[in-house]
């Protein structure tokens, strides 16, 4: 059983449908949180696979996990500015099985003794050249996937919004299962960019509090 959630705001709408069209016939079901919608939009009705649910955006990007704890089989959280190949989830499914974790094709390292939120040593981009798999202390959870039978994921763990890649590494640390970044090329994604983003707003607005959690487990 392969499970995909998204969170999307109205602003995305075309390249949520974009994202829906490339993993939909890869996937057994779809969940889609639509923050701030007023109403569903006409290609995610009709369709058995998809069921929505339209939310206020009080949880921010957290709403891609909404009844996560539900799911079982391989579970996949996917942005919504993300176009993927027609290999990605037997991909993702394979490198689950072979490294027993949660995979990611995006992710970070800090300098060590963990100082700052900004002193990154190293970050591995979904949409960059990642020449070999490596372990990563955070993961993008925009492009993830991991199976339920070895992480115990909670929606109720995103305690605040806009934070949910800190939380699901918080998530792995305390149940000692490691985070992979997983090798690929640029051209291994597509992505539709918009003049402003979830991370830019995160940047500016939620350092400090990524910060204090990752000085739980990363000091």
């Amino acid at each position: 059983m392969t499970t995909v959630q998204i969170a999307s705001i109205p602003s995305r709408v075309k390249s949520l449908e974009d994202t829906v069209n490339s993993i939909l016939p890869q996937a057994n079901y779809l969940f889609v949180a639509l923050n701030g919608y007023s109403e569903i939009p006409k290609f995610l009705t009709g369709k058995m696979k998809i069921s929505t649910s339209i939310m206020d955006n009080r949880f921010g990007d957290s709403a891609k996990f909404y009844n996560i704890e539900e799911r079982k089989g391989y579970l996949f959280t996917l942005d919504d500015d993300i176009q993927v190949p027609k290999t990605y989830v037997q991909d993702m499914c394979d490198a689950v099985d072979k490294y027993n974790c949660i995979v990611s094709l995006h992710g970070r390292i800090w300098k060590k003794p963990f100082e700052s939120y900004y002193k990154v040593q190293s970050n591995h981009r979904c949409l960059g050249n990642v020449p070999k798999t490596l372990r990563v202390e955070v993961g993008g959870t925009g492009i993830m996937a991991w199976h339920s039978d070895r992480v115990k994921v909670r929606f109720e763990d995103f305690k605040l919004p806009n934070m949910a890649d800190i939380w699901m590494a918080k998530i792995a640390h305390e149940q000692k299962v490691p985070i992979m970044v997983l090798a690929h090329t640029e051209n291994y994604l597509k992505h539709t960019r918009h003049e402003t983003d979830i991370f830019t707003e995160r940047y500016k607005s939620r350092h400090k509090e990524e910060e204090e959690i990752l000085k739980t487990f990363l000091s």
